[in-house]
């Protein structure tokens, strides 16, 4: 199965504006015992109409390594920040960075290769909202941050 989307294509997606699909709540939902998560339908501010997707997701609310985000094009994930703990390598190479990285997916690529793990060396989160406001950044997503609610 191949995606519909070619890497180029993905490329300009992530680099265009963004805007949350008007109509939608910014308000984060619980998550299991202790967390958070919230899911936005996003538009291109000048562009087609594509299914793209932000979500975050806080395992537990008050701890930000535990914050995830995903940006997902027709529900496949192509950008990702995560936390790692620990740096991991694979054949001697660093395969996941320590601390804050965004993955950089592309379904195109060979199988090694779909998932680049890229440092955020700068991205220091200071809480749900900050984080939020950071990715958005990251993904070029205009929202109103006094619209968001915890």
């Amino acid at each position: 199965m191949s995606f519909r989307y070619r890497s180029h294509q993905l490329q300009e997606i992530v680099l265009a504006a963004k805007l949350v699909r008007e109509g939608q709540s910014l308000t984060f939902r619980n998550y299991k015992d202790h967390g958070k998560h919230l899911e936005l339908e996003l538009d291109l501010k000048d562009g087609p109409l594509v299914n793209l997707r932000l979500t975050v997701t806080a395992g537990r609310y008050d701890e930000p390594e535990t914050y995830r985000a995903a940006l997902l094009l027709d529900d496949q994930r192509i950008r990702g920040v995560d936390h790692a703990d620990i740096e991991t390598k694979r054949f001697y190479k660093t395969a996941v960075p320590k601390g804050w990285h965004q993955n950089v997916i592309d379904p195109n690529l060979p199988t090694r290769e779909i998932n680049r793990h890229v440092s955020l060396p700068h991205f220091e989160v200071g809480d749900l909202t900050d984080f939020l406001a950071k990715v958005a950044e990251l993904w070029h997503v205009e929202m109103a941050s006094e619209e968001v609610l915890l």
